[in-house]
């Protein structure tokens, strides 16, 4: 019986719209899940655990009224929370396997450090959403260990992918280029320093901190996925298709 076997097509690597192959999923779609599946998610289930009481009605982003664990802790948001995060985490590893087929393509790979990183961080998000409303020590245990890491290494696949960019634009010495890897690094930029600041205030403040931590959890949380909405204007820029085909019996 033929295998299969998965593989990213770069159609142009100038930059210019090209037409997309006959059989094949444009990256560009799993940068937009990427970017705006946890998003809906979050905001749907802080919308769903405030309306039925179990958070106050606010903006989580000012005033750090709730976390977003809080907002997908109880019945009916808690499913709704594993239901759209859990596809995110997988979709999102895909895109950085993606990613990494894309830069090979174009001679700039950043190793296998990116894609397993990134495959990583949706573990973690999966393992922290699996144990988010249950009780137990140990529950709790996967739920602080799962949001750190997800976090932290979705970071640093995002800045593996920066770097990527900039050999991109030191290579070609396109404008474009250059405008998409300073974009890239600015974020990147401003996300450490949301994390150095969170950080300092929670030495600086001890207890205090605790009145603005769940601010500092949805703005960095909102950070990361913009990162994606940059991947994903850069990809109808630049696109790539991920393609499933048979492949025959001595190639299995």
């Amino acid at each position: 019986m033929p295998g299969y076997e998965a593989g990213v097509l770069v159609m142009n690597q100038t930059g210019a719209h090209s037409s997309a192959p006959s059989q094949g999923l444009p990256l560009v779609w799993l940068a937009w899940l990427a970017a705006l599946l946890p998003f809906v998610t979050t905001h749907i289930c802080y919308l769903l655990a405030a309306s039925h009481g179990q958070v106050d009605w606010c903006i989580p982003y000012w005033d750090s009224c709730t976390s977003i664990s809080a907002t997908g802790r109880q019945l009916p948001a808690k499913y709704v929370f594993k239901l759209g995060m859990i596809p995110a985490a997988l979709l999102t590893a895909a895109l950085w396997w993606c990613l990494w087929g894309w830069g090979r393509q174009h001679q700039a790979g950043t190793g296998w450090w990116m894609p397993v990183l990134g495959s990583l961080a949706a573990l973690a998000l999966i393992l922290y959403t699996l144990a988010l409303g249950e009780v137990g020590q140990g529950y709790r245990t996967l739920r602080r260990t799962g949001v750190v890491l997800a976090f932290a290494f979705t970071f640093l696949a995002q800045v593996l992918f920066t770097r990527l960019l900039r050999r991109l634009a030191q290579r070609n010495g396109d404008p474009w280029w250059t405008h998409w890897w300073r974009r890239s690094l600015s974020l990147q930029l401003l996300l450490l320093g949301i994390g150095l600041l969170s950080v300092i205030l929670d030495l600086v403040l001890g207890r205090g901190y605790d009145a603005m931590e769940d601010a500092f959890e949805w703005w960095m949380a909102l950070l990361l996925n913009g990162y994606f909405v940059g991947v994903a204007l850069l990809l109808r820029r630049d696109p790539g298709w991920l393609q499933i085909r048979a492949a025959g019996p001595g190639r299995v």
